[in-house]
């Protein structure tokens, strides 16, 4: 096993890939973790701001103990769990722009199997 495999099986292992309470009702953010070659795209939540979401998700990885890994933002969206159990995303950040919002949906559709999860676009949210 090379050393980008161990590497790659040491974050993925790690950090999860997704982090969204159940219920949650607020902005998320796409980040990208770096670790020397290393690269991993996760999703965040948990603040009102999706700055505070990117500091966090930094302070995660020193509590981890991933001191030399860096987080860069990929934009922001809202998230909310619907009466009818679905998620939607839709929207972005006004700080970072908007994420792929399809691909935060693959994200949230990996982490909550058998969850619907719709992409809106356009106001009206």
């Amino acid at each position: 096993m090379g050393k980008m495999e161990s590497e790659t099986q040491i974050l993925d292992g790690t950090i999860p890939v997704v982090i969204l309470p159940d219920g949650y009702r607020g902005k998320i953010l796409l980040v990208l973790i770096i670790r020397g070659e290393t690269r991993m795209v996760a999703l965040r939540s948990g603040d009102l701001w999706h700055r505070e979401i990117l500091r966090n998700t930094r302070a995660e990885m020193i509590r981890i103990g991933f001191t030399d890994v860096r987080v860069e933002e990929m934009g922001g969206a809202h998230l909310r769990f619907e009466a009818d159990g679905s998620i939607r995303i839709w929207g972005g950040s006004e700080e970072f722009g908007a994420c792929d919002l399809d691909y935060a949906a693959a994200l949230v559709r990996t982490a909550r199997p058998g969850c619907r999860v719709v992409v809106s676009t356009g106001e009206g949210v």
